[in-house]
C-alpha cells in the first residue's frame, strides 16, 4: 500500500515538474520574442567617427532598424554637443527608417548621437560619434533681412570674404532656405553672389555656405518673412505685415535650445540659429 501511494506522489511530483519547466521554457520564448519584436537599432551613417570638414552644413545621418526591417512613423532626436553647449533637434524618420538634419556648423569639435522615439516602443539611444570643422572664409548673408519683407521670387545676397578680409572672386555659394538646398552660383570681383528663388509666403529661415579650392565657410542663419499680397477694392496691393503673418514681432535672438526651426512663425522673434554660428 505504501508503495503504491509513494509511486503515485513521485508520478504526481513528475507532472508537477515537467509542467514547470515547460511553462518556463514558454515564459522565456515569450519574452524573448517579445523583446526581439519591440527592440530598435540605431545606426549612424554620416559622418564617419572622428571626421575633420574644411566646409560646412554637415549632412547627419542615422538609420533605426528592427531586426534589419526599417522603422517609420518614428522621431530622431539629435543631440549635439560643441565647444558651447547643448542643443537637441527632432526629425522624422523616413519610411526606409533614415532621419537626416543638415547642420549649419561654424569651426568646431562636435560631438551627437541620435535617440529613436515610437510609441510601444522604448527609446534606444546609438553610439556616440564625433567631428570637427574648420573654415577659413567668411559668409555675410546680405539680404534678405528681418527688418524688410521680402516678395517672391526673393533675392539673395551675400558676400565671400578670406582671413584677411578680402573678397574672394569666383567661390561658389549655395543658399538654403529652411534647410533645403535653393540654388548656388558664384562670386563676383567685390565677393558677391546673388541668387532669385520663387519662395512661399511665411516665415523662413536661410543661410549662405560657400567653398573654393578645397576652403569653406557658412554664414548666420537669418530669418526673413516673406508677404502675400493682397487686393483691396481700389485695385491697389498691400503687404501683409510680419506681425499679421506670425502675430508678433522678428527681432531678437535665437534661443539657443532650439536653433533649427523651420516654417515655424512661433520662430518669428529669433533672428539666429543661436549657438552653431
Amino acid at each position: 500500500m505504501e508503495s503504491l501511494t509513494t509511486a503515485r506522489l513521485r508520478t504526481r511530483r513528475g507532472v508537477v515538474e515537467v509542467t514547470v519547466v515547460l511553462g518556463i521554457y514558454i515564459l522565456f520564448w515569450a519574452v524573448a520574442a517579445y523583446s526581439g519584436q519591440t527592440t530598435m537599432s540605431v545606426d549612424i551613417i554620416n559622418p564617419p567617427d572622428g571626421m575633420g570638414f574644411r566646409s560646412s552644413p554637415v549632412d547627419l545621418i542615422a538609420r533605426t532598424t528592427v531586426r534589419g526591417v526599417p522603422v517609420s512613423d518614428a522621431t530622431a532626436r539629435f543631440t549635439i554637443h560643441w565647444t558651447r553647449g547643448e542643443v537637441n533637434v527632432d526629425t522624422p524618420i523616413d519610411k526606409d527608417g533614415f532621419a537626416r538634419l543638415l547642420l549649419p556648423a561654424s569651426s568646431g569639435n562636435y560631438t551627437w548621437h541620435i535617440t529613436a522615439i515610437k510609441e510601444g516602443y522604448p527609446k534606444i539611444v546609438s553610439q556616440w560619434s564625433s567631428f570637427s570643422i574648420e573654415l577659413t572664409l567668411t559668409v555675410d548673408a546680405i539680404s534678405p533681412n528681418p527688418r524688410i519683407l521680402a516678395v517672391s521670387p526673393v533675392d539673395f545676397k551675400a558676400k565671400v570674404t578670406d582671413a584677411k578680409g578680402r573678397p574672394v572672386e569666383s567661390a561658389n555659394v549655395t543658399f538654403y532656405v529652411d534647410s533645403a538646398n535653393v540654388g548656388s552660383s558664384l562670386t563676383g570681383r567685390n565677393g558677391i553672389a546673388k541668387l532669385s528663388s520663387q519662395i512661399l509666403s511665411g516665415s523662413h529661415m536661410w543661410f549662405a555656405s560657400t567653398s573654393k579650392d578645397g576652403e569653406g565657410g557658412i554664414s548666420d542663419p537669418i530669418l526673413f518673412i516673406v508677404g502675400e499680397l493682397a487686393s483691396h477694392a481700389t485695385g491697389s496691393l498691400v503687404f501683409a505685415s510680419s506681425r499679421q503673418i506670425c502675430g508678433d514681432d522678428v527681432e531678437g535672438t535665437m534661443d539657443q535650445n532650439n536653433p533649427l526651426p523651420t516654417h515655424a512663425c512661433a520662430s518669428a522673434r529669433r533672428s539666429r540659429w543661436g549657438p552653431f554660428n
